[in-house]
């Protein structure tokens, strides 16, 4: 097990143990798939939210590594080491509170390596050669929460 995952599974026990229902988001650079056993039998995510309870940790990036997606390229086979997973509660319809919408990879044209040995990978700040002028070797992730507002008068400036 990697020590980033360790490092998350205590903390994470330690913050559902005081709150179950804490709405925990956790993401970084895990050096594993969704798929791996440090997600899967670990931290025990779950990819549909069916198959969801309040305390578990939601991973919305396994369904988009299956999907053939990735945030690094490496010799020619995507991986999707950027992660973000949120705790169950957050998957909810009770819009009165943030909850999370969807998730996604940033990979606009500009983040692309567009010709060469790497093209089609993301386009790096260093290489072999030195700078390269890009950006990172990994594309970002990002998720939307959204909640609900509702517009009264006094709201809407009347």
């Amino acid at each position: 097990m990697h020590l980033r995952t360790k490092l998350n599974k205590t903390i994470l026990d330690s913050i559902f143990k005081r709150e179950p229902l804490a709405r925990v988001i956790s993401m970084g650079d895990f050096n594993d798939d969704p798929i791996n056993r440090s997600f899967k039998e670990i931290l025990k995510t779950a990819a549909n939210l069916k198959d969801l309870n309040p305390h578990q940790l939601y991973n919305p990036m396994e369904r988009m590594l299956k999907k053939g997606m990735g945030t690094l390229a490496y010799r020619d086979g995507w991986n999707l080491f950027d992660q973000i997973l949120v705790s169950g509660i957050l998957t909810g319809k009770d819009y009165s509170r943030f909850q999370f919408y969807k998730a996604g990879i940033f990979n606009k044209k500009y983040l692309i390596t567009e010709d060469g040995q790497y093209k089609g990978y993301p386009f790096r700040s260093y290489g072999y050669s030195g700078y390269q002028g890009g950006y990172s070797d990994h594309f970002p992730v990002y998720i939307y929460l959204v909640k609900e507002v509702s517009l009264n008068s006094h709201d809407a400036g009347e």
